[in-house]
């Protein structure tokens, strides 16, 4: 299995986003910021691909209050309580339904991904 940089060179075989129907389906995001670094604790890498996300369903005419389902992978089960603060705080109102599993990461520095599933108006 390729590294994580390796893979990140040769470029994932994905859809960053894939439309069918009323659903947008937005493949796994990471902390990635401006620059392309993944940094933080879990709390900022929650913060960081939770904004990720958000800026991906503005560019589809989205808000995070469409999104109706999200899986998430954390690196370890001790960030589950910290991570799932963030989460709230973040989503406020919003309780789309969610999957959370514990794995390992292609990328070592990564701490979380998440996944979402929008319901297009």
């Amino acid at each position: 299995m390729p590294n994580g940089e390796a893979a990140m060179r040769a470029g994932p075989h994905l859809s960053p986003v894939a439309k069918s129907q009323n659903l947008l389906f937005i493949s796994g995001q990471l902390a990635r910021n401006a620059q392309g670094q993944i940094a933080g604790d879990i709390e900022q890498q929650t913060q960081q691909v939770m904004s990720n996300l958000e800026n991906i369903l503005k560019s589809n005419g989205l808000k995070l209050e469409h999104v109706i389902k999200t899986t998430v992978w954390l690196r370890r089960a001790t960030d589950f309580d910290l991570f799932n603060q963030t989460y709230a705080q973040i989503l406020n109102h919003v309780r789309p339904a969610r999957s959370t599993l514990v794995s390992e990461l292609l990328f070592p520095e990564a701490l979380i991904e998440v996944e979402a599933i929008a319901a297009c108006p």
